[in-house]
């Protein structure tokens, strides 16, 4: 970020580190017109010595003297411009460039000084006409030197000094009042450069301290990006973890559940696949499309294995009776319902809010044996006030349990499953579910093939 400076850092143009961005923009600018600048040099120069040409006082050779010994310094000034123009960026190319223009400017300067000593006419319509390119040239220098000073001052008094100079000499008052009205116009010309200079000052420096604000904010934005994106990933880690773990742990569950009936993990696997099925086939269907989202699909996939937790709570002569229950054992068998809903209310009262996701769960171990037409239980609920899971759940548990092989009962086929779960539509089952069993019945097949064991058939 640019500094302040004092009138007499930007007279003598000092050049520094902490200046030096404003600066080089000073210098390039310069640069930049000098094309301009010269070209109007070489119009003018020719043209005061076509003026002088007839003044009888005047040598023509030193005329031509004269001009060919400032168009040399012109040359030589193009020259180091051509070689040098794209060079300064560093504190010492800078200040190179700063001498180079003093020098050039103040030699130039002089030349027009001595011209106007050398050349002055007699006659006062010449000498004013000599006035006027003399202050033509001072206010061109004005708006051409004025973002280096130490040139603007070199050439405007190396021009106009002589020239007053003459003037005042003359000792007549024409001549008094035309050197007075000079030394006039020479301080408006070095107070207009030095404030049109302060004004280029500070734009420049209001545009680096712009670009150097823009500078640490986008550093700053950039290193909180970072920062979010680092501390993204690290949740986006930790929620996998805990998503894994989450899973695991529902498998775990379900397998100690199912180890305990003498079933095995492959029944899991086909049901949570019946579930996917079945659910992403019904995700366009007008009753279920608000419900069945990606989202909760997934869920229906993860939780399908809890639907029996509750048979942990079931003691084994009931659960592992290998002949038919009475009606008492078969209510207590029941309460694996109410339990498994009990256990999962347990764990969902420890977290801080409740959980969708274990809602879901506790729908499919409570429900997962309610009927359509409300004769199932454990609260005998009918319809629609039975939760979409446990419908899902429902028409999956039952096929599974239909094709796989009991100690009290042999394994149906694939075709009479099917047949068993249409004849349970309206019934047992929500119709439109049923319905829509009968079109992928075919992928309930493959799923079960896919996953088989002992306890299933083909």
């Amino acid at each position: 970020m640019a500094s302040p400076s004092t009138f007499l850092d930007d007279l003598m143009f000092r050049i520094d580190v902490n200046n030096l961005p404003v600066r080089v923009e000073q210098i390039r600018v310069r640069l930049k017109l000098y094309p301009t600048m010269l070209l109007s040099q070489i119009l003018v120069e020719p043209a005061f010595v076509w003026l002088m040409w007839d003044t009888p006082s005047i040598s023509h050779r030193h005329l031509l003297l004269w001009l060919g010994c400032i168009y040399f310094l012109h040359l030589v000034e193009l020259v180091f411009w051509f070689a040098h123009r794209n060079e300064p960026n560093t504190v010492a190319q800078c200040n190179k460039w700063s001498r180079h223009f003093f020098a050039l400017a103040l030699a130039i300067g002089m030349m027009w000084g001595l011209g106007t000593l050398s050349f002055f006419p007699q006659e006062l319509p010449m000498q004013l006409l000599l006035v006027c390119i003399m202050l033509g040239l001072a206010a061109g220098a004005t708006a051409t030197d004025s973002t280096h000073p130490p040139s603007l001052y070199a050439f405007v008094l190396g021009l106009m000094l002589p020239l007053i100079f003459r003037m005042l000499a003359a000792q007549d008052k024409t001549h008094f009042a035309l050197g007075s009205l000079l030394i006039i116009f020479l301080l408006v010309v070095l107070v207009s450069g030095h404030f049109l200079n302060k004004l280029i000052l500070l734009s420049l420096r209001q545009r680096f301290e712009n670009q150097w604000l823009a500078q640490q904010l986008a550093e700053m934005n950039n290193e909180l990006e970072n920062k979010v994106e680092e501390r993204t990933a690290q949740l986006h880690q930790k929620s996998i973890e805990l998503s894994n773990i989450r899973d695991v742990t529902i498998i775990a569950m379900g397998t100690l559940a199912e180890t305990r009936d003498h079933e095995t993990g492959n029944h899991l696997r086909r049901t949570q696949s019946y579930m996917r099925a079945l659910a992403t086939r019904l995700r366009g269907h007008p009753r279920f499309k608000e419900i069945l989202t990606e989202e909760s699909i997934e869920a229906l996939y993860k939780l399908a294995p809890l639907h029996d937790i509750g048979k942990v709570g079931i003691t084994d002569d009931i659960l592992l009776k290998p002949g038919k229950l009475t009606t008492q054992e078969f209510e207590t068998m029941k309460t694996h319902t109410l339990l498994g809903e009990k256990v999962l209310a347990i764990a969902e009262s420890s977290l801080p809010a409740p959980s969708r996701f274990l809602r879901i769960a506790r729908e499919i171990a409570l429900g997962h044996h309610e009927k359509w037409d409300g004769s199932g239980y454990p609260l005998g609920l009918s319809g629609d006030a039975i939760p979409v899971s446990a419908r899902l759940m429902a028409v999956a548990d039952v096929y599974d349990a239909l094709i796989s092989r009991r100690v009290y009962k042999k394994a149906f086929t694939h075709a009479e499953a099917v047949e068993n779960i249409i004849r349970g539509r309206g019934t047992h089952f929500d119709p439109d579910l049923a319905d829509t069993f009968l079109l992928i019945q075919a992928e309930f097949h493959q799923i079960a093939k896919q996953y088989s064991d002992v306890s299933s058939v083909p």
